[in-house]
């Protein structure tokens, strides 16, 4: 994971308005999830241009395939929610980003606690195209080929299922001080503490939470809070540099 410390003190020294108030942990608060979801949402768009690669015969390979790596990165925000359902509808888990697969079947307690057969769904975003199938004598939904309905809040699958295993890719979020995963925001809190000599110094405090990023993605977590810092305060040489950083990677 990434240090919300470490990414906090390496924003405030290098834009250097600490001592005007700038970059005070609520500036930084409020651009850390836009951030975060900018480098999130860039990981698929990079897993695209890394399949291009391999199809080009550019990729290295092994370790140090380009394809591979983003995969990993990738995998760090991998959810499998099971559900025993009733009716075949289930609401969507808060934190699900993009749906990787969806799977139905009976549940285990149907066949004497013997793993039932599952099968794929075919995945509908449209309500009136899910009617269509669902009501279609000839192509309709069957135990061998369900289908399901994503629509705002909910997944309903047809034909009625026992059990639904969903496979998707989580929202990034942040991690807690025990390192556990927590539904809000990286966020960087201080508390102040009187030194020896009598001075104030802020310090972080537990109630501090990481990005939810691989560490390898430190450097640019901080590259893209600087450029939006440098937006902010129409600060030409702070948006230069987080450009220039994010160009190197």
């Amino acid at each position: 994971m990434v240090s919300v410390v470490q990414v906090y003190n390496a924003v405030k020294n290098i834009a250097n308005k600490e001592q005007k108030g700038f970059i005070t942990p609520a500036v930084f608060n409020s651009f850390a999830p836009i951030a975060q979801m900018s480098i999130y949402n860039e990981m698929f768009a990079e897993l695209i241009s890394a399949k291009r690669i391999n199809r080009q015969n550019f990729d290295p390979g092994r370790d140090k395939s380009v394809r591979k790596q983003k995969l990993e990165d990738l995998a760090f925000y991998k959810r499998r929610h099971e559900e025993d359902v009733s009716g075949g509808t289930i609401d969507k888990p808060q934190d699900l980003s993009k749906i990787i697969s969806i799977t139905a079947g009976a549940s285990a307690a149907s066949f004497d606690d013997v793993t039932p057969e599952r099968v794929d769904c075919d995945i509908i975003y449209d309500p009136e195209k899910f009617d269509r199938i669902s009501g279609s004598l000839l192509s309709g939904p069957t135990d061998a080929f369900p289908i399901a309905l994503v629509s705002t809040k909910t997944i309903e699958i047809v034909p009625d299922v026992d059990l639904v295993v969903l496979n998707y890719y989580a929202k990034p979020t942040s991690f807690d001080n025990a390192g556990e995963i927590h539904d809000g925001p990286p966020f960087y809190s201080v508390q102040q503490i009187t030194t020896p000599t009598g001075d104030q110094v802020d310090i972080p405090n537990s109630s501090s939470r990481d990005f939810m990023l691989p560490t390898h993605y430190l450097n640019e977590v901080v590259a893209e809070i600087l450029k939006l810092i440098g937006v902010r305060l129409r600060d030409n040489a702070v948006s230069t540099f987080s450009i220039q950083e994010e160009a190197s990677e």
